[in-house]
């Protein structure tokens, strides 16, 4: 037998002891990514632009165990922001071991004109939504990234998404009302370049960086929408919101050593085809 004949394989999922910083908590899966490391042993900080949003997921985690979740205001399209979500996060819990950049606009959480055609869309919500949905990851890597590096070891996982890699299906949104614009393929298609970047430039210090592009998430989508979505999708439905947490705990944890740089893609098989 060789030396990894002996590894637990089910110890290499465990993140008992990490720290884990998740921005966006307040959102759809940003919740679940909490709840996610926290279910694995990770104490969490649960950041969004006001702790309202997350506070009801980090009182949850943190019923049993005050220690086991904080919330934190976090705006990612400013340093010092982040230096204080760091500050914090240093104070109470003495390390940081893993950062999920989870903070962006989507249809859920849209810029002011998201909705507006391509030959139309403004120079302003093209601005802001890559100032939150690509600076604000770059300047998260920075940040939380530099406190990595003093400890050689870190995980870093880029919410990226199916947009970043392939085009929206434009014939697929007219009468539903929902819209992609063109910023936000732009944007995710950036996170996951940045993502590749920063995965090999830090793979040697133990450092590594990931991103996870989800499929379409099911939120009370209008049903045109959604039967078209299943009818484009092998798996014939959209994602639930939980079905990203496999994938998150294994770029977060020891099961994950050897891969960096890399988009993990969950998307149904959307791709595929």
């Amino acid at each position: 037998m060789t030396p990894d004949d002996h590894v637990d394989t089910g110890a290499m999922f465990q993140l008992n002891g990490q720290v884990a910083v998740i921005t966006g908590a307040g959102g759809l899966l940003g919740a679940q990514h909490a709840i996610a490391l926290s279910d694995l042993g990770a104490k969490v900080v649960l950041t969004d632009l006001t702790t309202d949003t997350c506070e009801p997921t980090a009182r949850h985690i943190a019923r049993d165990d005050e220690l086991r979740a904080i919330a934190v205001p976090c705006d990612v399209t400013l340093r010092s922001s982040w230096e204080a979500v760091l500050e914090r996060t240093m104070s109470q819990y003495g390390r940081v071991d893993i950062l999920v950049n989870n903070a962006a606009f989507t249809t859920q959480s849209p810029s002011p004109r998201y909705d507006a055609a391509f030959s139309e869309f403004p120079l302003d919500d093209w601005h802001s939504i890559l100032e939150v949905n690509l600076t604000g990851t770059f300047l998260g890597s920075q940040v939380i990234g530099r406190q990595m590096l003093e400890q050689h070891s870190g995980s870093i996982i880029n919410m990226a998404s199916l947009y970043g890699v392939v085009s929206p299906n434009h014939r697929m949104y007219p009468g539903t009302g929902i819209h992609q614009p063109v910023a936000y393929s732009v944007s995710k298609a950036g996170v996951i370049a940045l993502t590749r970047y920063l995965g090999t430039l830090w793979a040697a210090q133990g450092v590594r960086v990931n991103s996870i592009t989800p499929g379409g998430v099911s939120n009370r989508h209008p049903q045109p929408f959604t039967d078209r979505y299943a009818s484009l999708s092998p798996i014939g439905r959209m994602a639930r919101t939980h079905e990203m947490r496999g994938a998150l705990i294994y770029l977060a944890s020891s099961a994950s050593t050897y891969c960096t740089g890399h988009n993990l893609v969950v998307d149904g098989g959307w791709t595929a085809w």
